[in-house]
């Protein structure tokens, strides 16, 4: 009995780290952005970035940041952040 309590114990705390790492701002390359990262990246953690719209296939408007761990990372494209890190980003094209 008391073995069944632990396995059902580890199997509710994997599955709550679970939902803890598929963080509804991060995007695969085969889905939309949900939603959207709060906290600013570095840009030196971004290598890219495409663009995705709201009149496509998604229902937002999102910039999806690719960072040197090739995590895909969604971003509001209003904030302040997210146009400064696409400033930057501009900026290191040209300079290229």
């Amino acid at each position: 009995m008391m073995s069944t309590n632990k396995s059902l114990l580890l199997a509710a705390l994997m599955s709550a780290l679970l939902l803890h790492l598929c963080s509804k701002s991060e995007a695969s390359n085969f889905d939309c952005c949900l939603g959207y990262r709060e906290q600013a990246l570095h840009p030196k953690m971004i290598v890219n970035y495409t663009e995705q719209r709201a009149n496509e296939a998604c229902d937002i408007n999102a910039i999806i940041f690719h960072t040197r761990r090739k995590l895909n990372v969604c971003a509001d494209p209003k904030k302040k952040w997210v146009k400064h890190v696409l400033r930057i980003l501009s900026f290191r094209a040209k300079k290229m």
